[in-house]
């Protein structure tokens, strides 16, 4: 065996295992020390994930080796002369981009999951062997070095952290090759599914294309979109040359619209990391060994930007009218005005968070939390406007990337913590990036309102009509009445689920888990307390009866007036010459490449 390090997986889809035997062609010869990831990079949330790990063992030539725990996810082998092997299992159940899975039906597995580190050696060689059942097909953009072309084989890649960035996908796979920038793409699509392979195709390879080349230049010779399909699971990780996405079924066919458009803003936001994470690197996390948690408060560059350009792409790419485009930023903005967490978090302190709240929601996390992802996403708007209109139109946010590809990507240097900023000062002036930075700093809303004005683009608020209004688009019949609350059906009544700080459910004494049974005398099923409660006066209260652990209470509850918290989005049509050429060199058809200044 060439390579110093190299792992031999058996698949097991009966018992859902993974059984790895690990190489080791030149031990520490004073004990070799393995660990397993404690967290998945893209992904900013202690997963421990040597909890999967069932059994392990170390042989030398067929004689057992002495293996002992030193830490949750650490292990020592004994000292030994020659060649090590190290046989474990590692139990794969978790059906999401993060870890590993495997049924009858195919698997997937990220290779923080599954791969040992052998410390002292990260900077070794490394390959992989896969053997599986026979008519399973394998697919993984590390390089292959025996076997065929999307059969079982051996794989190789260099370093540690490169080699656990290609994850695999196995089963049964749907092939779709698209061709986008002279370079090959592929979609590998895993579990049933009704996709419109076609309309697939055109549309990831206008994807691929516009972000080739926005950013002038590719990160990768060859790109594989490995894709799990799932009853209603929604979800993306990036990686080298490479994302791991998973979607409900029916996203791939194109029977509804939104359902499709979210599928193709996966795959854009997940492709646009190949540069943006990949290629331009946040240092902190490139120097993690991935033991602990790395604190930024930079989150909102590298998940906040790539949020706002991946449904920008499809309006740049022509895949969505403005209108549609401008409805996603009025439901961001609706998600955002909807949590009263956006003042009392900051976005530097959601990306610092993420480790410990944004991975873990519950039922009050929106009183207390915000998003680096949607927030992020809203202040990357509210730079790239702000930008524009400043330098009447000769600068965005467009260029600012392009400096990070010129300076970053292109050199391989990581970026270092607070260097954005920094880069929009030197690019800008000092105002301008104090100006971002209190953005980032504050508990405070966007001047979103009278940047979109100066596009042409109206912003509305409104009340939401009821409890599944997203917002984004105008309501013709609001409520007049709000309590601050969300509820789901139960077999006694009606189950708070979220009750909102201050609101009047909150301040009338019910709790989050509460079972609503009767308003006003009347049993609380979802259409009466639903209409009762549309019906409502502020100001005058309902008498409301409910369960708490099983103990009959009673109290009431004062509605008050609906708040605006719901946005849509105006494009208008009487606006000037000026405005309109600003706003269609933000959202028109004309591909902006980041080198071009406008």
């Amino acid at each position: 065996m060439s390579d110093a390090i190299h792992y031999q997986i058996t698949v097991a889809p009966s018992s859902h295992r993974f059984k790895i035997t690990l190489h080791i062609a030149d031990p520490d010869a004073d004990g070799q020390i393995l660990a397993l990831p404690a967290w998945v990079p893209g992904s900013y949330m202690v997963r421990d994930l040597a909890r999967h790990v069932v059994e392990i063992r170390a042989h030398q030539q067929g004689a057992p080796v002495t293996l002992r725990k030193i830490a949750k996810n650490r292990w020592r082998v004994d000292a030994v002369s020659g060649p090590l092997q190290v046989e474990y299992t590692v139990f794969a159940f978790d059906r999401s981009v993060r870890t590993a899975f495997l049924d009858d039906q195919g698997g997937f597995f990220n290779g923080p999951a599954v791969f040992l580190r052998v410390v002292g050696q990260e900077d070794r060689s490394h390959s992989l062997t896969l053997h599986g059942p026979e008519p399973w097909q394998v697919a993984t953009a590390m390089p292959r070095t025996s076997g065929t072309t999307w059969g079982w084989g051996t794989f190789s890649e260099g370093h540690y952290r490169a080699f656990i960035d290609h994850p695999v996908l196995m089963g049964t796979l749907t092939l779709l090759n698209v061709e986008a920038g002279r370079r090959p793409h592929h979609l590998l699509i895993q579990g049933h599914h009704s996709a419109n392979l076609q309309r697939l195709g055109k549309d990831l390879a206008r994807i691929c294309d516009w972000q080739q080349q926005f950013w002038g230049d590719a990160a990768f010779s060859e790109y594989h979109f490995l894709c799990m399909t799932s009853s209603d699971q929604y979800g993306g990780l990036e990686h080298r040359a490479s994302s791991a996405l998973i979607c409900a079924r029916d996203d791939l066919s194109g029977r509804n619209e939104d359902h499709y458009q979210r599928f193709l803003g996966l795959a854009s936001h997940e492709y646009f990391h190949s540069w943006l994470v990949q290629a331009i690197r946040p240092a902190v996390f490139s120097a993690s060994d991935l033991d602990d948690a790395v604190l930024s408060k930079d989150l909102w560059v590298f998940e906040g930007i790539t949020s706002y350009y991946d449904d920008l792409c499809l309006r740049r790419a022509g895949l969505i009218p403005p209108e549609q485009y401008l409805k996603g930023m009025g439901q961001e903005l609706t998600r955002l005005l909807r949590r009263p967490g956006r003042l009392l978090q900051s976005l530097a302190e959601s990306s610092e968070d993420a480790w410990i709240k944004l991975y873990h929601s519950h039922a009050n996390s929106a009183n207390f939390e915000i998003s680096y992802y949607n927030k992020g996403a809203l202040l990357a708007l509210c730079l790239d406007l702000t930008l524009r209109l400043e330098s009447d139109g000769a600068l965005s946010l467009d260029h600012v990337l392009a400096r990070l590809w010129q300076d970053y990507g292109r050199s391989g240097k990581a970026l270092p913590e607070g260097d954005c900023v920094t880069l929009v000062g030197d690019m800008t002036n000092r105002a301008t990036a104090e100006r971002l930075h209190t953005w980032i700093m504050e508990k405070a809303d966007l001047p979103l309102e009278p940047l979109l004005a100066q596009m042409g683009i109206h912003l509305h608020r409104r009340a939401a009509t009821d409890l599944k209004d997203m917002g984004g688009e105008p309501a013709s019949q609001c409520p007049d009445a709000w309590i601050g609350a969300q509820w789901r059906v139960h077999d006694l009544g009606l189950e708070l689920r979220y009750v909102q700080a201050d609101g009047p459910v909150e301040q009338a004494g019910l709790s989050t888990g509460d079972i609503l049974v009767a308003i006003e005398g009347l049993r609380a099923t979802q259409a009466q307390f639903t209409q009762q409660i549309a019906a409502a006066i502020p100001g005058v209260r309902l008498r409301i009866q409910y369960f708490r652990d099983d103990i009959f209470c009673e109290t009431h509850i004062v509605p008050v007036a609906a708040p605006q918290d719901t946005v849509w989005l105006e494009l208008l049509t009487d606006v000037d010459d000026v405005v309109r050429a600003r706003r269609e060199a933000w959202l028109g058809d004309t591909l902006h490449t980041t080198g071009t200044k406008r």
